[in-house]
């Protein structure tokens, strides 16, 4: 289990996150004490894998909050020119080469979108959600990094809220479902999934993403060792 920097820091704060059962297991070993005696405590409605339902649940529609414009309507589709770039780019440039201008790029998307308004705020929310969703495949699948690519997929969810997009939170969900399936954790792989078919049920899917949902869902069982057939 790798467990990042941040994550430590959250733990040692005077109100630390329920920790994934992978972390808790580990801690437990490592330090012969249960959560409670480590000082944690599991928050009322968060649910066994540490997420809360609330950070499961599809956004409302019409759930973008007002802002006062003080970017042009411009930005936003310059913003996203650079985002749907990255996303070319990522076939072709080395992972370590790219990950920093992502994740600049994504920093420059979170200062921008206070400063936005309307249609221009949910493009930019959108096109900054898959920044963060293309960071977060960086550090998960290339740099081994499970913990800091769930946090940033966490913030790629929430811009996809702004941005009110059920698709585009139905793949970052389906994608967040990767870090418990591949540790093991079938019970944490599977509320991601079941809130990424939530999402996807808000919006016209295509046979096609229905298809890579089955995908991801498929693989994280088997990593879970559930190679039997899928119950109807």
């Amino acid at each position: 289990m790798n467990v990042g920097i941040k994550q430590v820091q959250r733990w040692e704060s005077e109100t630390p996150p329920w920790p994934y059962p992978e972390a808790r297991r580990a801690l437990q070993e490592l330090l012969g004490q249960d959560m409670e005696q480590l000082g944690f405590e599991r928050r009322p409605g968060t649910t066994e894998s540490g997420l809360s339902p609330a950070r499961l649940a599809p956004p409302a529609r019409g759930a973008v909050r007002t802002r006062n414009a003080t970017q042009p309507a411009s930005v936003a589709s310059d913003y996203l020119a650079v985002t749907r770039a990255h996303r070319q780019l990522y076939w072709s440039v080395a992972p370590a080469t790219l990950h920093p201008a992502v994740v600049a790029h994504a920093g420059l998307g979170e200062a921008l979108l206070p400063a936005t308004a309307g249609q221009t705020h949910q493009t930019l929310a959108a096109a900054l959600a898959e920044s963060h969703l293309l960071a977060g495949r960086i550090e998960f699948f290339d740099q081994r990094a499970p913990d800091r690519a769930r946090d940033t997929w966490v913030q790629a969810l929430q811009a996809a809220g702004e941005a009110d997009d059920p698709l585009l939170g139905s793949a970052i969900l389906a994608h967040m479902a990767f870090v418990p399936g591949w540790s093991g954790d079938r019970l944490a792989a599977s509320e991601r999934m079941i809130a990424a078919r939530t999402y996807a049920r808000r919006a016209p899917a295509s046979a096609e993403f229905l298809a890579w949902l089955d995908a991801v869902e498929a693989e994280c069982e088997t990593r879970c060792g559930n190679t039997g057939p899928r119950s109807t």
